[in-house]
């Protein structure tokens, strides 16, 4: 396996996106160590979670249970281009669509993953640090039209152009589009 080879982590990372974007609790089983913490950096007043998180039941009450009761339509986008692996650490971006069950309403934002996995072969996670740099809620007129689109993009993985392409060019995404222009 050569040094920057990412391949060993990205069934792990796919089955954690599969598993908090399509309610499946079961799924993280097989991504988080029994004792795995999450740590949540929350930079933005459109979304609250705890802080921190410790062992694999409660990161998946937190991350896909309660989520799901609260979001659905749920697409999260690992930027391809923006990956950094060390060892048995991996650094990446990322994109989130989603709308707001009882309102309709909306939401969109982005941020860091930085996954620290139990060796280097990618099998298990016994960290995971997610930065919410931005997080916007909008009643969009458009929000079907912007979903459809998203659906289109590779999944889980895509290149920040790509899901900057779909960004509706309104204002209050502006920091969206920013931020997938700075990869």
């Amino acid at each position: 396996m050569q040094k920057n080879d990412i391949t060993p982590f990205l069934s792990t990372i796919n089955r954690y996106i599969a598993a908090k974007d399509n309610n499946k609790p079961h799924l993280l089983s097989q991504v988080f160590t029994q004792q795995a913490t999450l740590s949540m950096q929350v930079n933005t007043d459109g979304i609250s979670f705890p802080s921190e998180v410790v062992g694999r039941h409660a990161i998946s009450d937190v991350l896909v249970s309660q989520f799901n009761q609260t979001y659905e339509n749920i697409y999260t986008f690992c930027l391809s281009d923006s990956i950094d692996r060390n060892g048995s650490l991996l650094a990446c971006k990322w994109l989130v669509a989603m709308t707001e069950k009882e309102s309709g309403n909306l939401k969109v934002g982005c941020g860091h993953y930085d996954w620290e996995f139990q060796s280097e072969d990618g099998s298990s996670v016994k960290k995971l640090t997610i930065t919410i740099k931005h997080m916007f809620t909008l009643d969009f007129q458009n929000t079907a039209h912007f979903l459809y689109g998203l659906s289109e993009l590779p999944y889980p993985w895509c290149f920040s152009s790509s899901a900057r392409i779909e960004m509706p060019a309104i204002p209050a995404l502006q920091d969206i589009r920013t931020f997938l222009d700075q990869i």
